[in-house]
């Protein structure tokens, strides 16, 4: 009786680790997909900031050029 109990016990371990080994590849794949969007997000807030960066620029050296043409 005791060899089934520990042939019990250890396919029930064995079960546990097939469950445990599925819910880490999940997410390892959620994971990855978050990483993923953090860097495409990343670059689309970094490209936003630059192009803001660029109409400032633009825009103070358009109003310079316009006070110059006036005076």
């Amino acid at each position: 009786m005791a060899q089934v109990e520990r042939d019990i016990m250890i396919e029930d371990l064995m079960n546990k680790v097939e469950n445990l080994e599925f819910s880490n590849r999940i997410l390892d794949e959620k994971l990855d997909k978050a990483l993923e969007d953090r860097i495409v997000l990343r670059n689309e807030n970094y490209k936003l900031k630059e192009r803001l960066r660029t109409q400032t620029t633009h825009t103070t050296t358009e109003e310079e050029e316009c006070l110059a043409c006036s005076a």
